[in-house]
């Protein structure tokens, strides 16, 4: 009785800073504080760490992001707390998505309420309730099974808590399951496309718009095999927005230091791909590229470095900051902002529906369209003299090779980008193993997360599971 009476307490207390906002701009203010990413806070540095594009190449002489990453590096079950033992100040993911959802949802509770046009209230609404569904599709995709893990099905899997006002904290909730998780996801990017397309407003890349939006609703039906509403929210989007970065301009120029600052690195707000820049420098942290010149601890897979083709410009262009150069890269020691949504993804969620679509259906249009898709993202990605289009008659029989080539260049496109771990989930969680130097005169250890191991879900922090007492911790 007592534990169940401080729950409502602390449902029902105000925040003793609470203020009420009466007009949309102060709504604005609080969406933009405490609802978007916050640029000097980053979420999970540890995220590129889990995957298999990624490997050790030093020894470790004790230099913290060394050790900070190791946890993740290894799949430990106490990365978390192992992680703040090694110098890390703020490793609760789990907490900082959680204090962004507490965000939207005091825009959403009270957007309605306050003075303003009705549509700036819709475009506000349309970006809280979008960027929710990013944290939870985020949360769903850290703490729970894949969606479409047949072992562990989403009406039966544990999620997150589902949190969808600002009065209420997780604090005294069960977890959701997986499948009402999604569920409200969909439910929050739907609303949210709709609000956004009927904004006024011009989209800028610094904020959550129609275009960002698509994308993602294309990503949250992609993870659920929903192929139909993968390719009706890129063909929306590919329908207003197609426009692709030349790589062959970006590989032949040599000199950084120039004036032009839109080449300091790819993703920047003048690369026409953006979509949505957000988010902190220091998701990258650990991978040692935040400073110049520095020595990187770990990089790209000797994998992913063999994926790509003679004539492919990326091996250059976004893998070069991890060759200790710290110029070429997606993101290095210039950008303003670390994160973004790109154009690039659009093509392959809808080439690999089309494709899984055809291999249900049969129907040859869809096939073309694939690649058609995977056709105009290469022919940008390489030289002149390398590049030859793939045609659709060489895979009707084979299809299952054309969704290898279009899950070979999801890869190649989307490295270090916060993808490929949930891609490796979606796709059957394979095993995986990695090799960490521990002394200069000793062999590397290796570390093996073996084939659906239940480290293809991250522990629930422990600072969450002591605040919640009724948060079932995973296995």
């Amino acid at each position: 009785m007592l534990f169940l009476s401080s729950c409502t307490k602390f449902l029902e207390q105000p925040s003793p800073d609470e203020f009420k906002p009466s007009t949309v701009a102060d709504l604005q203010k609080i969406l933009m504080y405490e609802g978007y990413p916050v640029p000097n806070r980053s979420f999970h540095p540890y995220a590129s760490l889990l995957d298999d594009d990624i490997k050790c190449i030093g020894r470790d002489e004790g230099a913290s992001n060394w050790r900070q990453g190791k946890p993740a590096f290894t799949w430990s079950k106490k990365m978390y707390s192992e992680m703040q033992l090694n110098g890390d100040n703020d490793p609760d993911t789990y907490g900082k998505y959680y204090q962004r959802i507490k965000g939207c949802n005091v825009i959403l509770d009270n957007v309605q309420l306050v003075k303003g046009r009705q549509a700036e209230k819709d475009q506000l609404e349309g970006e809280a309730i979008a960027l929710r569904a990013y944290y939870y599709f985020m949360l769903i995709n850290l703490y729970g099974w894949p969606f479409n893990d047949s072992l562990h099905t989403p009406d039966k899997a544990l999620g997150v808590p589902l949190v969808l006002s600002g009065k209420v904290a997780d604090a005294c909730l069960h977890r959701n399951t997986v499948l009402q998780v999604y569920n409200q996801v969909v439910s929050d990017i739907t609303r949210g496309c709709l609000l956004l397309e009927k904004s006024d407003r011009e989209p800028n890349v610094f904020s959550m718009n129609k275009y960002a939006a698509w994308l993602l609703a294309s990503r949250i039906f992609l993870y659920m095999e929903n192929w139909d509403n993968v390719m009706m929210y890129n063909d929306k989007l590919l329908a207003a927005r197609f426009q692709l970065e030349n790589m062959r301009f970006w590989a032949s120029i040599s000199n950084r230091d120039t004036a032009d600052k839109s080449q300091e690195c790819y993703i920047n707000p003048f690369n026409k791909e953006i979509l949505f820049l957000y988010g902190c420098v220091d998701e990258y942290s650990l991978l040692g590229l935040s400073r110049f010149n520095a020595t990187p601890r770990y990089c790209a897979s000797d994998a992913l470095n063999a994926s790509y083709e003679k004539g492919d410009l990326r091996a250059d262009v976004y893998l070069n900051a991890w060759k200790t150069t710290g110029e070429f890269s997606k993101v290095n020691y210039k950008a303003h902002l670390g994160k973004s949504f790109r154009l690039p993804e659009a093509y392959l969620n809808r080439a690999e529906a089309c494709i899984r679509k055809y291999i249900q259906q049969g129907d040859g249009a869809l096939l073309q369209k694939a690649v058609a898709d995977l056709n105009h993202l290469r022919q940008y990605r390489f030289s002149s003299k390398t590049f030859v289009p793939e045609t659709a008659a060489g895979y009707y029989n084979n299809p299952q090779q054309l969704l290898q080539l279009c899950l070979g260049e999801r890869r190649r496109e989307l490295c270090f980008e916060e993808q490929r771990w949930f891609d490796l989930r979606r796709l059957g969680m394979p095993a995986i193993t990695h090799f960490y130097y521990t002394d200069e005169n000793k062999k590397p250890v290796a570390y093996q997360l073996p084939e659906k191991s239940n480290s293809y879900v991250l522990p629930i922090p422990d600072m969450a599971l002591v605040n919640n007492p009724l948060l079932e911790p995973n296995p």
